[in-house]
């Protein structure tokens, strides 16, 4: 993967994060996103939770 196409991955990636607000979940003392379900608990099974946890994944592994 050439330099350029790695920033342009990594633009998309954030882009995507953004228009998903994905950042706006609350983390925990790991930095791992979570939700709530619909009880109040606390979940990591949510999709958001979990895009938001492939999500950062994937950007530190390209940054």
């Amino acid at each position: 993967m050439t330099k350029s196409q790695r920033e342009l991955l990594i633009r998309a990636l954030e882009f995507y994060r953004d228009e998903r607000q994905l950042d706006n979940l609350p983390q925990d003392e790991k930095f791992r996103y979570y939700d709530y379900d619909e009880n109040g608990n606390v979940t990591y099974k949510s999709v958001d939770a979990i895009d938001a946890n492939n999500m950062n994944e994937l950007l530190a592994f390209f940054h």
